[in-house]
């Protein structure tokens, strides 16, 4: 049973610290300028010339969306549900 547990948490781990990576920022390179993958806040495709002059500078990356809040507590739940059944399995059968 802790077992199962630990792994359940090992597995969830990840995706809790997935949320933290929303808010990181990075360098715009000239590879992301020639795959005109730069957008700005509004979604839009900004030009290549305003991509060039912004090479080498921090950006603030945009968020995907996905909020894993929801994932957590259902599996919290899931988690609360193996426990109880687990615990009734392991209670004692009186033969007859």
């Amino acid at each position: 049973m802790v077992a199962a547990l630990a792994a359940i948490v090992a597995l969830a781990a990840p995706l809790a610290l997935a949320g933290t990576a929303l808010a990181q920022t990075s360098n715009i390179t000239q590879q992301d300028c020639n795959q005109g993958t730069i957008r700005d806040k509004s979604g839009q495709v900004i030009s290549k010339s305003r991509c060039e002059q912004l090479i080498g500078k921090q950006v603030q990356l945009a968020s995907t969306g996905f909020d894993v809040l929801p994932l957590i507590a259902g599996a919290a739940v899931l988690v609360a549900g193996a426990a109880a059944v687990g615990f009734r399995r392991r209670s004692p059968v009186r033969p007859l």
